[in-house]
C-alpha cells in the first residue's frame, strides 16, 4: 500500500510541474508577442520619423538658397532691388 501512494504523489508532483510549464511557456510567449508587436510599432516610428527628418532637411536646404532669401526679404519686408520701385494695392472701399 505505501508503494501506491509514492505512485500517487510522483503523479501529483508530474502534474504539478506540466502545469507550471504550461503557465510559463504561455506567459512567455504572451510576452514574446507583446515585445513583438512593440518592436514593430518603434520600427514604424522609425521610418516616419526617418521621412520627417529627411523632408526637414530639403526644408533647411531650401531656407538657405538665395531665391528663399530674396523672396522673404521681398515679401516680409517689403525690399526692393536698386532701381525697382514697390508698389503697394490697397484694398478698394
Amino acid at each position: 500500500m505505501g508503494e501506491k501512494k509514492r505512485i500517487k504523489w510522483s503523479r501529483v508532483l508530474l502534474l504539478i510541474f506540466l502545469v507550471y510549464f504550461v503557465y510559463t511557456f504561455t506567459a512567455q510567449q504572451l510576452k514574446i508577442n507583446d515585445l513583438k508587436r512593440q518592436e514593430m510599432e518603434l520600427s514604424r516610428e522609425i521610418e516616419r520619423l526617418s521621412a520627417e527628418r529627411a523632408e526637414l532637411q530639403r526644408e533647411i536646404e531650401l531656407l538657405n538658397t538665395d531665391s528663399y532669401i530674396e523672396e522673404l526679404a521681398r515679401d516680409q519686408l517689403g525690399l526692393v532691388k536698386p532701381g525697382e520701385i514697390l508698389y503697394k494695392v490697397s484694398p478698394g472701399r
